[in-house]
């Protein structure tokens, strides 16, 4: 699994710096050349989607997410691990229904030829990686859940 993270932490931070030499050439062609970059929105829109599928990827494999403790403090060691097992199910199971749905969004962009609308960029490859990233989070949050499960606290 270490691996996978390492592979989505590169692919991210490069289209990280893709987008932003495309933004800052984009940015410069407009106001000094009066050229922007053509169909340049369609390249940032399908760089942020590899961006959030390896994100997504790699911050749930570190278990690194954001989170409000306000009651989870209050509680009792039990209670916490009730909680965070509870919150592992039904993430791993969120995560499950968008890489299906990820993969069946991408099926039907190939079935109908969806492009981007200036570059006619096909959209299926990049709804496929979202889903791939989407498949990681859910494998990375099975695994925690499972090791979760196996502990008992309290």
């Amino acid at each position: 699994m270490k691996k996978i993270v390492v592979v989505m932490s590169y692919v991210g931070v490069g289209a990280v710096m893709c987008m932003a030499l495309l933004t800052g050439v984009d940015v410069v062609g407009r106001y000094a050349f009066n050229k922007p970059v053509q169909g340049g929105v369609e390249l940032v829109e399908l760089l942020m989607g590899i961006i959030v599928a390896c994100g997504v990827a790699v911050t749930t494999a570190a278990d690194d997410h954001i989170s409000v403790d306000t009651i989870f403090g209050k509680l009792p060691s039990s209670g916490k691990h009730v909680l965070r097992v509870f919150a592992g199910i039904i993430c791993t199971f969120v995560f499950a229904i968008l890489a299906w749905q990820g993969v069946n969004g991408g099926i039907d962009a190939v079935d109908s030829g969806r492009t981007t609308s200036i570059l006619k960029v096909p959209i299926s490859p990049f709804q496929f990686f979202l889903a791939i990233g989407f498949l990681a989070s859910f494998m990375f949050l099975l695994v925690q859940t499972i090791l979760l499960l196996r502990t008992k606290k309290g």
